[in-house]
């Protein structure tokens, strides 16, 4: 389907590989010029070459730590040098949090509030200005993970992006843009079993700490999800509803947090 997005530019953090990278591969296969970053350069560089020889549409790449502010200014800076405008802000980037909150130290739980919401909180600062240029129909799309809606130790900086993404979307509808949240549930490997991110290095910990194999725990953890939702979500699921909330086709969507589980979640009051 012809979404409308092709010639516009899209900031993607995070896109070296999971949700990340199925954003950037999802993005450019609709014409879309892509600027990605994450701490390791390697990844990046290859799927930038990987995917502008498939999409034959520019994919930038270029280091940058989500927690480091003068990281953030220059990524933004250089991506609007190198494509002069900018319509879209997926902001993806994040760490993991594991164990009891009494095992965690004030350094731990800072990290995490300081990659996820204050790592969004700085891009959004940078990438604002740039958004605003277009008048209407610029995009910000913010992770976050579905802890947010349940007891866990990585819940509290989701729900605060949840929070972050309602008061924005006020403060930013007169600018003509749009801001919404997605929850993203991939439960460790893609459908071809290639896909490594947060919910793979959780099922490997998980495994660990059962002590069985870890392709038994894959097993059970696809058989459980097939089973409640009749298929196994992966991060393209989540990249095509960035595609759909990036597209004019969402211009009435604002302020929200959709869910990318495949009815994973069964309450009713989210």
């Amino acid at each position: 389907m012809e979404l409308g997005l092709r010639g516009k530019v899209a900031i993607v953090t995070g896109g070296s590989m999971g949700i990340g990278r199925a954003c950037v591969e999802a993005l450019s296969g609709q014409g879309v010029r892509v600027a990605t970053c994450a701490r390791g350069i390697d990844a990046l560089e290859k799927l930038a070459e990987e995917v502008s020889s498939k999409t034959e549409t520019e994919v930038f790449a270029l280091r940058a730590d989500v927690t480091n502010a003068d990281d953030v200014k220059r990524f933004v800076a250089a991506a609007y040098h190198r494509f002069g405008r900018l319509d879209i802000l997926v902001n993806n980037a994040a760490n993991f949090a594991s164990g009891d909150f009494w095992e965690r130290t004030d350094e731990d739980v800072w990290h995490h509030f300081n990659t996820k919401l204050l790592g969004y909180v700085r891009f959004v600062r940078e990438a604002l200005p740039r958004l605003r240029e277009q008048k209407q129909g610029s995009r910000i799309i913010n992770m976050a993970g579905a802890a947010a809606r349940s007891a866990g130790t990585s819940g509290a900086p989701n729900s605060a992006i949840i929070n972050f993404t309602k008061v924005l979307s006020d403060e930013v509808a007169k600018d003509g843009i749009t801001v919404n949240a997605i929850h993203p549930v991939t439960r460790g490997l893609g459908r071809g079993g290639e896909e490594r991110d947060g919910a793979y290095t959780r099922l490997v910990e998980h495994a660990s700490r059962r002590g069985v194999p870890l392709e038994q725990a894959v097993a059970e953890n696809i058989r459980n999800m097939e089973g409640r939702t009749g298929f196994h979500a992966d991060s393209s699921d989540t990249a095509n509803m960035v595609l759909f909330l990036s597209s004019d086709k969402a211009s009435a969507i604002t302020g929200q947090t959709l869910w990318a589980s495949g009815s994973l979640s069964t309450a009713v009051y989210y």
